[in-house]
């Protein structure tokens, strides 16, 4: 045998390694040199931001008073304080006067005036109109349902007119009153040949002016135009 086998120098490294875990696995708790080396890397990352942000600031204010010198090349006049300027400083600025009598401008603003004098005119007209042709409209529409509100009425008078029929009716003279059409024409009324066609008169001791006594038919107005003048029986007094 030889001695090679008992030589320390020959034999194998060991295995070794270290717990570089930042828990304690025993105790739970964070280990010291865990919780130092963190503060260090935080603090190295914090040191890195402000190099950076301090970098750009310098670039901003070399950008700023390269532009003031462009402007100031070209003749700016630039205030120390331009936070007082506003819209309505400058617009006060850039408002001209009135062109001179006789000159082409004012020739051109006297047209302009007068273009804008008819345009007004014009939309008063046509909103005139517009309300004209819906009146008409709505005129026509009546026109044509009263003969069927005439037979509604004696339908009414003669007690034909009950339970959802009624509801119905009255839905029908509800929608005439949205439109602005109203019904009139009460027994006492006093006889007004504007509003009322007189198909009957006859004397009498109770009244001192012509009175309605009778309302055969109904009329039908809107606002100041009348539809259909009602028709109705006056009593006229006795002389």
């Amino acid at each position: 045998m030889t001695s090679e086998g008992n030589d320390p120098s020959s034999e194998e490294p060991g295995f070794t390694f270290s717990d570089k875990r930042r828990i304690d696995p025993d105790t739970g708790e964070l280990r010291p040199e865990a919780d130092s080396a963190s503060a260090s890397a935080e603090t190295g990352e914090a040191d890195v931001a402000n190099d950076a942000t301090g970098a750009a600031g310098a670039d901003d204010v070399q950008g700023a008073e390269e532009d003031l010198a462009d402007a100031s090349d070209l003749g700016v006049d630039i205030p120390a304080d331009a936070s007082t300027l506003n819209d309505t400083e400058a617009a006060q600025g850039e408002e001209a006067a009135e062109p001179a009598p006789g000159t082409e401008a004012a020739a051109h603003l006297a047209d302009l005036k007068r273009i804008n004098a008819e345009y007004a005119a014009y939309r008063m007209r046509a909103d005139r109109e517009r309300e004209r042709a819906a009146t008409g409209g709505t005129i026509k529409a009546v026109e044509a349902l009263i003969p069927v509100l005439d037979e509604v009425r004696l339908a009414q008078e003669n007690g034909d007119v009950t339970g959802p029929f009624e509801t119905h009716v009255k839905k029908l003279v509800d929608s005439l009153s949205k439109v602005g059409v109203e019904q009139y024409g009460e027994v006492g009324d006093e006889f007004d040949p504007r509003l009322h066609e007189a198909l009957m008169q006859q004397p009498s001791d109770d009244v001192e002016t012509p009175t309605v006594f009778l309302v055969m038919q109904p009329g039908y107005r809107m606002g100041d135009r009348v539809i259909r003048a009602a028709r109705v029986g006056v009593q006229q007094p006795e002389d």
